[in-house]
């Protein structure tokens, strides 16, 4: 008999295509529930080498022995009229008919759908969902965090040089629109955190994370850079560049080349753009620098301060279309912290800035944006189409995406404004804000669940704040959680410097969702004093719409005519009022909705109305 004939007759090929087709379907059920439970990428190598060891292992064995009636004997103790193998083959046989009807399910149908994988939350903090029911994307291949690079100078002040390199290089990569990047605010979470790589890029759902220092002394330069693989810790480029602050663009583009270069496997065939570069002066360019990273800090102080060091720089370089864009970013912000820069002076400059940002650079994104927040509301299709323009030209940017999802709810296009939430957190998922913003998506639509999970998502993320805080009171109170949302108040209303208008509005919507109205007019009593005081800020809007429910439109009216002089954001939110006809049919209150800022959106509201009924607003029992 020959070689072949008897491996064939001792069935070493049948055990071998078994082996094979079983390990692969063994394969792609733990590689599915590795993935599920965001296991690092060796975990897979391991069980792939141990079923590659497994394949000669299985083969000798089908060789040497044999499967009989009695157990497992030695081939050469089996005399040959006795032997099994005929039978055992068919059995064989059956089994890869088995794995192979599997691997066709397998292949045809997938159980584990890619958005079915956790996403962790903050630096030490509980694991959240991009939505309940639907966690996060998995970690995409084609993507990357940039983290803030450190300051080794030896003045602490230079910071912000550090923090804005490394801001300019994750832009220059973001504009690569085959590249997932992690937003700035989730990726600066981990500024002064000693943390894994790997855990950083869970966290991050990104594949990998870019490093470095920068070093600067006079005019001189260290940058150092490195790219690293988070799954295996692999550097897949560095490089240190000591060069004059003159190559600080040269420097940026060498870098993101580099980059693209070494992901090239995963990208294909993708060169970077290096851009154009912001400016020839570099004096404005620090200035430019300092001051962005004293507006991202917000806070009027230092929005004030960057004001000022936007205005030095387009002044030593009045062609930095960038420094004219955040010159008119910050100002359509300083009214919203702070009462130095009335919303009407803010307008005005905003149109000027921004205006010459796009002259400049007809592809700055941040200007449309600028603009959108200073038209006043007067014309909602313009300021939409703004919006779209922007959106059109930074698809991956957090604050556009942001912002314009805001404007959205605001005309009552909801749907729209949840995808772009949902994109927000795809990007930017450590940052609080988006989960905040779709709770406020979900709560006028009446899906207060839904709502308070991202409420208590967006309190996981910064505890500290009342402002994200905010969703999970209301969704507590929506939902008739009365004592865990009385002790979040009670919390609040005792730190340092909270909210006084947020706490109040707390207040008179726990009085409201109970029905409890000797208790809502006290406290709008105490909101009546603070308006003739103006100590607080209170606005007249929640007043307003308070009084309306206990006493009737035709009460509200003198508050809401207040409100809509001193054109406070509050009026314009769908969350109470969506239409006025659901509230009332009083000529006079119909006739207040039908004022310059008001009738257009009413109108593009009416279109967009999905259900019968939007907002909080309920008849008085």
């Amino acid at each position: 008999m020959s070689f072949f004939s008897e491996l064939k007759r001792r069935n070493v090929f049948r055990v071998g295509i078994a082996y094979t087709v079983a390990a692969w379907v063994l394969l792609q059920v733990i590689d599915l529930v590795l993935e599920n439970i965001d296991a690092p990428g060796w975990v897979m190598q391991v069980f792939m080498l141990i079923v590659a060891v497994g394949f000669p292992v299985s083969v000798i064995i089908a060789w040497a022995y044999e499967l009989t009636p009695e157990g497992i004997k030695r081939e050469s103790e089996i005399d040959r009229s006795e032997s099994v193998t005929h039978t055992t083959g068919r059995k064989l046989d059956r089994i890869v008919i088995g794995f192979l009807v599997l691997a066709v399910v397998l292949l045809l149908f997938n159980p584990f759908e890619p958005g079915d994988k956790l996403n962790s939350s903050a630096p030490g903090s509980e694991q959240v969902s991009s939505k309940p029911g639907s966690p996060l994307p998995v970690r995409l291949e084609k993507s990357i965090a940039v983290l803030p690079f450190v300051n080794m100078s030896s003045d602490p002040e230079q910071e912000y040089f550090s923090d804005g390199l490394s801001e300019e290089l994750l832009n220059r990569l973001a504009n690569n629109d085959q590249l997932h990047v992690a937003a700035r605010t989730s990726s600066f979470q981990f500024k002064g955190h000693n943390l894994d790589i790997t855990e950083i890029g869970r966290q991050l759902k990104v594949n990998n994370v870019l490093e470095g220092s920068v070093r600067k002394s006079g005019n001189r330069l260290r940058i150092t850079a490195q790219l690293i693989e988070v799954d295996s810790g692999y550097h897949l480029w560095s490089e240190t560049y000591e060069r004059e602050i003159n190559d600080i663009f040269a420097i940026q583009d060498d870098i993101s080349l580099a980059i693209t270069k070494a992901l090239e496997v995963e990208l294909g065939a993708v060169t970077a753009s290096t851009g154009s570069h912001p400016t020839d002066n570099l004096a404005a360019y620090q200035l430019y620098l300092e001051a962005r990273y004293l507006l991202l800090k917000r806070g009027e102080k230092n929005m004030l301060k960057a004001h000022s060091l936007f205005e030095q720089a387009v002044d030593m370089d009045p062609t930095f279309s960038s420094a004219w864009s955040s010159l008119a970013y910050n100002y359509s912000l300083l009214p919203v912290y702070g009462k130095t820069i009335s919303t009407q002076q803010a307008w005005e400059k905003i149109n000027v800035a921004a205006n010459k940002a796009i002259k400049l650079n007809p592809g700055n994104a941040e200007a449309y944006v600028a603009l959108a927040r200073a038209n006043n509301h007067d014309d909602y299709r313009t300021i939409q189409k703004l919006y779209e323009k922007a959106y059109e030209l930074a698809p991956n940017n957090v604050d556009v995406i942001n912002l314009y999802a805001d404007f959205m709810v605001v005309v009552g296009d909801f749907k729209a404004a949840e995808a772009l939430e949902h994109k927000a957190i795809e990007l930017d998922p450590l940052a609080a804000v988006h989960y905040s913003d779709l709770a406020f998506v979900m709560f006028p639509l009446g899906r207060f669940d839904e709502g308070l999970n991202y409420g208590r998502t967006s309190h996981k993320l910064e505890t500290e704040s009342d402002y994200r805080a905010d969703p999970i009171v209301m969704g507590l109170l929506s939902t008739a959680q009365y004592d865990e949302a009385i002790q979040l108040i009670n919390q609040f209303e005792q730190q340092q410097g909270h909210d006084v208008d947020t706490i109040s509005w707390w207040w008179c919507f726990l009085y409201y969702q109970q029905g409890n109205e000797s208790m809502l007019r006290k406290k709008l009593a105490e909101r009546m004093q603070n308006h003739e005081t103006g100590l607080d800020n209170i606005n007249y809007s929640t007043t307003a719409i308070y009084t309306a429910w206990l006493d009737g439109v035709d009460a509200a009216l003198p508050l809401f005519i207040k409100s809509y002089s001193k054109d406070e954001w509050q009026l314009t939110w769908p969350d109470f009022i969506y239409l006025p006809e659901d509230i009332s049919d009083d000529p006079d209150w119909l006739a207040f909705w039908q004022q310059p800022r008001l009738a257009e959106l009413m109108d593009i509201r009416r279109a967009n109305k999905t259900q019968p009924h939007i907002g909080w607003w309920k008849a008085r029992p």
